[in-house]
């Protein structure tokens, strides 16, 4: 009997601020080798990422030079599809006594691209199990639906959370309307990087940023 079909949907930005923003160590993470592992029990048949490239209006941005080159080396990946929402500007005012303006940017479309991929994967009958990595509750409409419309489909959802941030996350939504939530399983991170060159096209790399090394023990 074949393994059951399994996608993966993963909120870059909520994934990198739940986890690797205290951990640049764990970076360069394989998402298709680390999500095969964990769900070794399915047929993984797409990981996809979505996320916005920062720093846009910038001339020259080392955050965005080092986020351009993990996108190309999970570019190599077969399984891997990164699909791409946009910063826009947003005005917000100073709440202190200057009660100023200024502009902040702000990411857009990634949730609605997410809970469409979602949504339209069940629909069309791609997978089997849709497996949510985020802890953002603007996705609880989109797993409510296919819990509703689409009850053969398995549904788990992994909240990208540190251990000391745990009792922060609350999963009482997902908990009453009987979707397994749990906190994302980080024991193998570091061993599911990626090699520290890529070969993205003949005779060009994407190599790991000196920043994303593993830390020198003193």
């Amino acid at each position: 009997m074949p393994l059951p079909r399994s996608t993966i949907y993963i909120d870059g930005f909520n994934f990198y601020f739940g986890i690797f923003e205290k951990h640049p160590e764990w970076k360069w993470l394989n998402l298709e080798s680390f999500f095969c592992h964990l769900r070794n029990r399915e047929n993984v048949v797409a990981v996809k990422y979505f996320t916005a490239v920062i720093d846009p209006k910038k001339e020259a941005s080392l955050r965005r030079t080092r986020q351009e080159t993990y996108l190309a080396a999970l570019s190599t990946l077969q399984r891997v599809q990164i699909i791409h929402g946009v910063f826009q500007p947003r005005t917000v005012r100073c709440d202190a006594d200057c009660r100023q303006e200024y502009t902040v940017p702000e990411e857009k479309k990634t949730d609605v691209n997410i809970a469409l991929a979602m949504v339209m994967d069940c629909i069309g009958d791609n997978t089997d199990s849709v497996v949510l990595v985020s802890g953002d509750s603007d996705q609880e409409p989109a797993i409510h639906w296919i819990t509703k419309n689409c009850p053969q489909k398995h549904v788990t959802v992994y909240i990208p959370v540190l251990p000391q941030e745990q009792n922060k996350r609350r999963v009482d939504f997902y908990n009453s309307i009987g979707v397994l939530c749990r906190p994302l399983p980080l024991d193998n991170l570091s061993a599911h990087q990626l090699q520290n060159g890529v070969k993205v096209e003949a005779g060009r790399y994407a190599c790991r940023p000196d920043e994303w090394h593993v830390p020198q023990s003193s």
